[in-house]
């Protein structure tokens, strides 16, 4: 058995193994659980008892887990609310960045957003683990605005796809939302000469400025 402590607050930031998220999930009985986590983890099946002495411990370690003189599992209350939405919010979103380069495509470490009762919380994983932090809506798009360079200047304009110089495309960007259950979507945004395109219907693309840009993944990442 476990139960929840008492401290209210929530936890900003922490760092899990993703077998440790899949320990916390089992813990808190888990609604959903992202399954690009889960791939992150080794086979637990070939190994579940080391797998699951090693979460505990590390959990214990981390403050996160703890254990009364009967073998009752205490979760701090601060990391169950910042887990909360990971584990029971319907609306996951990602972002992933790929650079065009010369020795070819070098795909960045994606981030995740996970919404549940107002509160959002985002995921990177790194070689350290899973980094999970307590976000906002103003920190969301702070963060959206800095995919762009500080000095770009792109116009909003409608362009042939085919004007579109694929030889120089640098960085693609894909902003995906999944209604669990209900529905997914895709936008993929491309940038080339300096300028961000969005391809749209009847062989156009629009060439984003900073203010469409940044409202076009916000939106993208609320599901909307």
């Amino acid at each position: 058995m476990y139960k929840v402590g008492e401290d209210m607050r929530m936890k900003k930031e922490i760092i899990l193994t993703p077998e440790e998220l899949y320990f916390m999930g089992s813990l808190l009985q888990a609604k959903y659980i992202d399954y690009a986590y889960v791939a992150a983890m080794g086979d637990i099946q070939q190994r579940r008892g080391i797998y699951e002495s090693e979460s505990r411990e590390g959990l214990a370690e981390k403050g996160i887990l703890m254990e009364d003189f009967s073998g009752n599992l205490e979760v701090d209350e601060g990391v169950g609310k910042l887990l909360e939405p990971v584990f029971f919010g319907n609306l996951e979103s990602s972002v992933d960045v790929a650079l065009m380069e010369a020795e070819g495509r070098r795909v960045l470490p994606g981030r995740r957003f996970h919404f549940y009762e107002g509160r959002i919380t985002s995921t990177v994983m790194g070689e350290e683990g899973i980094c999970l932090e307590a976000v906002d809506e103003g920190w969301i798009q702070a963060w959206v605005a800095g995919l762009l360079p500080e000095d770009y200047a792109g116009e909003q304009a409608y362009v042939p796809v085919t004007e579109i110089n694929r030889e120089k495309i640098s960085r693609i960007i894909a902003v995906k939302s999944t209604l669990v259950g209900e529905k997914s979507a895709v936008e993929i945004y491309v940038e080339a000469d300096g300028r961000i395109y969005a391809e749209k219907a009847h062989g156009q693309a629009m060439v984003l400025s900073r203010e469409q840009f940044g409202l076009e993944v916000y939106r993208g990442l609320k599901g909307e």
